[in-house]
């Protein structure tokens, strides 16, 4: 498939990654791990502080279809159970696990050899039990992608309308989205295997749907996996170095010209799935390996760090950790942004949980942190110019600023998808993706 840029963005410029390898972060003396892994979807503990745990035993579940269950990502000593922040800043009870140094396994996780003759509900249960979590926004466990919803109540009062579209395309998302950020790459470079081995897994799921592999203009895709794709029917869509192409909202649109129908609308209305290639690995794990979510893949960059550098970390792995395990580093960082240079949050503490949502963390020095200029919008109309949602970014963000959030709501705010361009390219430096998002959690607690 083609380059395509239907839509605007902006050209960010190029990062630099230390090289495709993808390094295995210590293991920590200390996990807290968060019962809510997608979203504000809370586990219910199955755990008892003063308990003894080991590596992939499962700690918190949940009767709710779209919430992931949590396992131990160590072997260790429950030692309480109690509110810690998340990366939002939002307290969420969490079991805090003390290493004993052994990471022993569950002995029920082994590989099993006979993953490719089993039946897609059993793909689907095993996929579930593993918890794997696809990040958003929003965040969703990754098994209510593929598992057909029961119908609501009310539903079974509409006649000959279809309750679900089917997906009849699957799009394995292997682009790095914005600097910051570089596991798609190195996951399609070290783990072509498993991408290989996830894509049967997901034509096996949803049966005759398309698959597309989408990576960047200059990313690569080794030989061996170009070979398994070939023979899978799987296209490789090769998109334009152009930002927010990696979002899913793009991406879609740039595929199959498809739109999600925002506000309320998602990829699973118009039959399409997404699935970001680290997340595949994850799902190839869940089957093949019964092993279920306890590590990810994140990228950390800044604060002296020259180059994108990956790490495999467990879960639970508190961000003040993984800095005191950084070499390089020009003191110590006085901001952390968790995610990219474009969307990433700030983070109000470094004793905040790496979790199933976490990609990347930017770590910054006093020289690197830039600060929001307090003053008023020019409408000079760049952000309206560069918005790829074609909304009008300084009306919102003011809307927003003053409290105004019913007009921001009537002007679309919810169409937003949060790509952070308007910020970007405000000459004024105005905090646009900040204000709105502010407007869009006042408007959900409204």
């Amino acid at each position: 498939m083609g380059l395509k840029t239907s839509f605007n963005g902006v050209s960010l410029p190029p990062q630099k990654v230390s090289n495709p390898a993808i390094e295995d972060a210590p293991l920590p003396k200390r996990v807290v791990l968060l019962l809510g892994q997608n979203g504000n979807r809370v586990c219910k503990p199955v755990v008892e502080v003063g308990e003894q745990v080991k590596t992939g035993q499962l700690i918190g579940q949940s009767d709710d279809f779209l919430v992931a269950p949590v396992h131990s990502s160590i072997s260790g000593t429950i030692t309480a159970i109690r509110p810690w922040f998340d990366l939002s800043g939002n307290e969420m009870l969490s079991v805090i696990v003390e290493s004993d140094g052994n990471d022993s396994w569950l002995e029920e996780i082994r590989a099993d050899e006979g993953f490719s003759d089993k039946e897609s509900a059993q793909l689907l249960t095993d996929l579930k039990a593993a918890g794997v979590v696809e990040i958003g926004p929003p965040s969703m466990p990754l098994h209510a992608k593929f598992a057909t919803p029961e119908p609501s109540k009310e539903s079974r009062f509409l006649v000959g309308i279809p309750q679900t579209k089917p997906v009849d395309t699957v799009i394995i998302n292997g682009i790095d989205a914005e600097p910051g950020m570089a596991a798609k790459g190195a996951v399609l470079t070290k783990y072509s295997s498993e991408i290989a081995d996830g894509i049967r897994i997901l034509q096996k799921l949803i049966g005759s749907a398309q698959m597309v592999l989408a990576v960047s203009s200059n990313g690569s895709v080794s030989s061996p996996l170009s070979g398994e794709l070939a023979g899978l029917g799987v296209q490789v869509f090769r998109g334009k170095d152009k930002y927010p192409l990696g979002l899913n909202p793009i991406l879609i649109k740039c595929v199959t010209g498809r739109e999600i129908p925002l506000p309320d609308g998602n990829e699973l209305d118009i039959g399409v799935a997404v699935v970001d290639a680290v997340t595949l690995v994850h799902l190839v794990e869940a089957v093949r390996d019964l092993k279920p979510q306890v590590e990810k893949v994140v990228s950390i960059s800044g604060a002296g760090i020259t180059a994108v550098k990956n790490y495999k970390v467990r879960l639970g792995t508190l961000v003040q950790d993984l800095i005191e395990q950084q070499t390089g580093l020009q003191g110590e960082p006085v901001k952390v942004i968790a995610g990219g240079a474009m969307t990433g949050v700030a983070l109000l503490s470094t004793d905040i949980p790496v979790s199933k949502e976490t990609d990347a963390l930017i770590f910054q020095t006093a020289t690197e942190a830039k600060s929001f200029s307090p003053d008023a919008c020019i409408n000079c109309g760049l952000c309206v110019r560069h918005c790829p949602s074609r909304l009008l970014p300084n009306e919102l963000s003011k809307y927003c600023e003053f409290s105004m959030f019913e007009e921001a709501r009537d002007k679309f705010l919810f169409h937003c998808i949060e790509c952070g361009i308007c910020a970007y390219v405000c000459p004024e430096k105005r905090p646009m993706l900040h204000l709105m998002r502010y407007g869009k959690r006042e408007l959900s607690l409204a």
